[in-house]
């Protein structure tokens, strides 16, 4: 198992017997329902604040997690997070846009409260469309807005997958290549090679300020 992988599993069934693709096949299916996902995300974050959001406790997105379909760990999802705390937090303006963003991509939207006073949190809930489950949490109290997608469970080897994620196989310092905030610049990347990939932390895990500058992305050499 993947590195990256190790500790994590969804359960999510309901898949029936779709063949699991392999090989080519299945980094193009990840790379489609990756960006697919990453990009109705990043619509989401941006009509809430147009700027950098901190990707929260390494949940980058295009880290493959094993999965149980029908109860056997055959399957591979994406799990992403992004975190933002402004010094001024309009709440009604956040669930506004969280709203309007979801509703844009296809998803339906509610919003769930919870809790008073510092303990406060708004939720936005988006489901459908190309994320799944995607939430928004505002927590006044904490000046803070952290928004999560989860997708479903797919057909395929989430370890074989992770390994042409990142350009061979997976090791412990992989997560350092994954990019450490998302903005307005942001583009869709499903591959990591060790060799041609910038490192955008430290061994202890700090940021590096100011990030590494990525002007022209690796191509991934798996066939369309």
């Amino acid at each position: 198992m993947s590195a990256l992988a190790v500790g994590t599993v969804t359960t999510i069934t309901g898949c029936g017997a779709i063949a699991a693709p392999i090989g080519d096949a299945l980094y193009r299916d990840g790379e489609q329902r990756y960006v697919s996902s990453a990009t109705t995300m990043h619509s989401v974050i941006m009509a809430i604040h147009e700027g950098d959001w901190i990707v929260d406790q390494g949940s980058y997105g295009a880290s493959p997690i094993p999965c149980r379909i029908d109860g056997a760990l055959s399957g591979y999802a994406f799990s992403w997070a992004r975190v933002l705390e402004p010094e001024v937090l309009d709440v009604e303006g956040a669930v506004a846009a969280a709203t309007a963003a979801f509703e844009d991509a296809g998803m339906t939207a509610q919003t769930a409260t919870y809790g008073e006073g510092d303990r406060q949190e708004v939720n936005v809930i988006g489901e459908g469309g190309d994320v799944g489950r995607g939430v928004v949490t505002i927590r006044p109290a904490g000046h803070s807005i952290r928004a999560s997608a989860a997708t479903a469970c797919f057909p395929g080897d989430a370890s074989a997958l992770s390994d042409m994620v990142f350009g061979g196989e997976v090791y412990e310092g992989a997560s350092l290549r994954l990019p450490a905030v998302e903005g307005v610049d942001w583009q869709p990347r499903f591959y990591f090679p060790e060799d041609t990939s910038p490192v955008y932390f430290t061994e202890d895990g700090t940021p590096i300020d100011p990030p590494p500058s990525v002007t022209e992305l690796p191509v991934a050499p798996y066939a369309d």
